[in-house]
């Protein structure tokens, strides 16, 4: 999925890849969309418990360093899984049921920061929410030139944890301050 695309996707070379059968892979997933959305699920699953446990080990005491372990844990779930799931995240591909799943993960990474990104700027939910997609499309834009080649981990994380606590500090409400 990550070097060819998604529609690339076959169960012969899953199967091979798993060095189980085809027959074996179908009996869990009985399509490609189920698979794909198998892998999805798997990702969040994985994004989650990495922030999670990074979160545990270094209580953020602020946005900037809560956004660089989140940076972070994204990073290595990308290392772990290849670029081609997380970009299923914000899909727009010719399968509607997977974009939409895309979508739904995506918002449910998302949903546990816009209470805080609320609570700490002084916005709206509805505008933490806007802000919550700014931050991710502005983080992905980032992250696209490390998994291409053109910047090194270090620099991306570096880069978006600034891109993050900049648009953060632009939508904070003097009172919130």
């Amino acid at each position: 999925m990550t070097a060819r695309g998604i529609d690339a996707v076959q169960f012969a070379e899953v199967a091979a890849a798993a060095g189980v059968t085809r027959q074996l892979v179908y009996r869990f997933f009985p399509s490609r969309q189920a698979l794909i959305m198998g892998v999805l699920e798997d990702l969040a699953e994985d994004l989650t418990r990495r922030f999670g446990e990074s979160a545990a080990r270094s209580i953020p005491g602020s946005l900037e360093v809560g956004a660089r372990l989140f940076v972070d844990a994204v990073c290595d779930t990308i290392e772990a899984k290849g670029a081609g799931p997380w970009h299923l995240l914000d899909s727009r591909g010719p399968d509607p049921e997977v974009a939409r799943l895309g979508r739904r993960i995506l918002d449910r990474l998302v949903a546990p920061w816009q209470l805080h990104i609320a609570t700490v700027t002084g916005v709206s939910e509805a505008e933490a929410a806007i802000l919550a997609r700014m931050i991710v499309a502005a983080g992905r834009a980032v992250l696209e030139q490390w998994y291409d080649g053109s910047l090194t981990r270090e620099e991306a994380v570096r880069i978006s944890t600034q891109g993050v606590s900049a648009l953060l500090q632009a939508f904070t409400r003097p009172a919130a301050r």
